[in-house]
């Protein structure tokens, strides 16, 4: 009984590990704005059930705070102009689906697919 609870814990925090290092990377995503659609590109580096990295924009690159990985859930924060902005994130089989709060008026869920290695290499 002992031995087979012990598998248990080690499969599941196993499980969180490779889930954490699959949102690993570059991932894109637009977003729709006052003056039309802006590109966001966001650079992931989960370690556990930590998360930080970078989101860059075309006003620049912001770093990722307070982040934290649950299961295929993800949240973080960024700070804008003394304003902080919540990100509740969700990860389906080849996307993520993203929701922002903390912004003036209701922003709709971002969907950001990951940037592949042919396109990193080609800018």
């Amino acid at each position: 009984m002992v031995r087979s609870l012990c598998f248990v814990v080690i499969a599941l925090f196993a499980t969180s590990i490779g889930f954490a290092q699959g949102i690993n990377g570059k991932w894109k995503g637009e977003m729709q704005g006052p003056n039309g659609s802006m590109e966001l590109t966001f650079d992931f580096k989960a370690i556990g059930d930590s998360l930080t990295g970078t989101v860059t924009s075309p006003m620049g690159e912001i770093p990722i705070t307070n982040g934290k990985v649950d299961s295929t859930t993800f949240t973080f924060d960024v700070n804008v102009n003394e304003m902080t902005i919540s990100h509740e994130c969700t990860v389906m089989s080849d996307s993520i689906s993203m929701k922002i709060t903390g912004m003036p008026g209701d922003a709709p869920p971002i969907i950001l697919k990951r940037v592949s290695e042919s396109d990193n290499k080609s800018k």
